[in-house]
Protein backbone atom coordinates (compact mmCIF):
# COMPACT_ATOMS: atom_id res chain seq x y z
CA UNK A 1 0.00 0.00 0.00
CA UNK A 2 1.01 3.15 -0.49
CA UNK A 3 1.40 6.64 1.97
CA UNK A 4 -2.13 8.45 1.67
CA UNK A 5 -0.40 11.94 1.62
CA UNK A 6 2.32 10.78 -1.22
CA UNK A 7 0.79 8.37 -3.47
CA UNK A 8 4.38 7.38 -5.55
CA UNK A 9 6.06 6.27 -2.12
CA UNK A 10 5.42 3.23 -0.81
CA UNK A 11 3.50 3.18 2.64
CA UNK A 12 6.07 2.19 5.96
CA UNK A 13 3.26 2.43 8.61
CA UNK A 14 -0.11 3.15 9.81
CA UNK A 15 -1.42 5.51 12.65
CA UNK A 16 -2.51 3.61 15.34
CA UNK A 17 -5.32 6.44 15.74
CA UNK A 18 -6.52 7.37 12.33
CA UNK A 19 -5.29 4.37 10.11
CA UNK A 20 -3.91 6.33 7.25
CA UNK A 21 -0.96 4.78 5.94
CA UNK A 22 2.30 6.46 6.15
CA UNK A 23 5.71 6.53 4.12
CA UNK A 24 9.01 7.39 6.20
CA UNK A 25 8.88 11.25 5.81
CA UNK A 26 4.94 11.17 7.02
CA UNK A 27 5.57 9.04 9.81
CA UNK A 28 6.03 10.23 13.31
CA UNK A 29 7.36 7.78 15.91
CA UNK A 30 6.26 8.76 19.33
CA UNK A 31 7.02 6.45 22.27
CA UNK A 32 7.33 3.58 19.90
CA UNK A 33 3.88 4.58 18.26
CA UNK A 34 3.02 5.37 14.82
CA UNK A 35 1.11 8.91 14.34
CA UNK A 36 0.39 11.24 11.40
CA UNK A 37 1.30 14.78 11.75
CA UNK A 38 -2.69 15.40 12.70
CA UNK A 39 -3.30 12.91 14.95
CA UNK A 40 -0.01 14.09 16.78
CA UNK A 41 -1.18 17.44 17.14
CA UNK A 42 -4.59 17.13 18.49
CA UNK A 43 -3.01 14.38 20.88
CA UNK A 44 -0.26 16.73 21.93
CA UNK A 45 -3.48 19.70 22.38
CA UNK A 46 -5.22 17.33 23.91
CA UNK A 47 -2.37 16.03 26.50
CA UNK A 48 -0.69 20.05 26.98
CA UNK A 49 -3.69 22.22 25.47
CA UNK A 50 -1.76 24.20 23.31
CA UNK A 51 -1.98 24.67 19.66
CA UNK A 52 0.62 22.72 17.37
CA UNK A 53 2.68 25.05 14.43
CA UNK A 54 2.93 22.68 11.88
CA UNK A 55 5.46 24.42 9.84
CA UNK A 56 8.57 26.20 11.58
CA UNK A 57 8.53 29.56 10.56
CA UNK A 58 9.81 31.29 13.49
CA UNK A 59 12.57 30.76 16.04
CA UNK A 60 11.85 28.79 19.30
CA UNK A 61 12.28 30.35 22.63
CA UNK A 62 15.82 28.06 23.54
CA UNK A 63 16.78 30.05 19.62
CA UNK A 64 15.93 33.30 20.39
CA UNK A 65 18.21 33.03 23.78
CA UNK A 66 20.64 32.15 22.43
CA UNK A 67 20.60 34.49 20.06
CA UNK A 68 20.17 37.15 22.36
CA UNK A 69 22.82 35.55 24.55
CA UNK A 70 25.32 35.55 21.26
CA UNK A 71 24.70 39.62 20.33
CA UNK A 72 25.24 40.35 24.78
CA UNK A 73 28.72 38.85 24.19
CA UNK A 74 29.47 40.66 20.59
CA UNK A 75 28.33 43.94 22.39
CA UNK A 76 30.33 43.10 25.33
CA UNK A 77 33.51 41.78 23.08
CA UNK A 78 32.86 45.23 20.83
CA UNK A 79 33.32 47.66 23.98
CA UNK A 80 35.86 45.72 25.55
CA UNK A 81 37.98 45.99 21.91
CA UNK A 82 37.47 49.98 21.49
CA UNK A 83 38.23 50.30 25.66
CA UNK A 84 41.44 48.74 25.20
CA UNK A 85 42.33 50.23 21.62
CA UNK A 86 41.10 53.69 22.61
CA UNK A 87 42.51 53.84 26.20
CA UNK A 88 44.87 51.11 27.27
CA UNK A 89 46.97 50.37 24.49
CA UNK A 90 48.28 53.52 23.83
CA UNK A 91 49.50 53.47 27.83
CA UNK A 92 50.34 49.73 28.65
CA UNK A 93 50.99 48.54 25.36
CA UNK A 94 50.17 44.71 24.04
CA UNK A 95 47.08 42.89 24.95
CA UNK A 96 49.26 40.38 26.86
CA UNK A 97 50.71 43.12 29.23
CA UNK A 98 47.25 44.63 29.50
CA UNK A 99 46.14 40.82 30.55
CA UNK A 100 49.03 40.04 32.69
CA UNK A 101 48.41 43.56 34.67
CA UNK A 102 44.65 42.39 35.29
CA UNK A 103 45.70 38.80 36.46
CA UNK A 104 48.16 40.24 38.69
CA UNK A 105 46.43 44.12 39.89
CA UNK A 106 42.84 44.78 38.39
CA UNK A 107 42.90 47.64 40.74
CA UNK A 108 45.40 49.29 38.46
CA UNK A 109 43.46 49.29 35.46
CA UNK A 110 40.27 50.06 37.09
CA UNK A 111 41.84 53.11 38.72
CA UNK A 112 43.28 54.31 35.19
CA UNK A 113 40.02 53.84 33.38
CA UNK A 114 38.50 56.06 35.92
CA UNK A 115 40.54 58.70 35.72
CA UNK A 116 40.36 58.42 32.19
CA UNK A 117 37.04 57.07 30.92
Amino acid sequence: MNCDKHPEREGVASCIICGRILCEECRLKLAGRNYCQSCADKLFQERYGETVETESNGMGLGVKILMALLVILAVLALVSYMIYTVYLAPYYGSAENVIRILMNDPERIIRFLSGNI
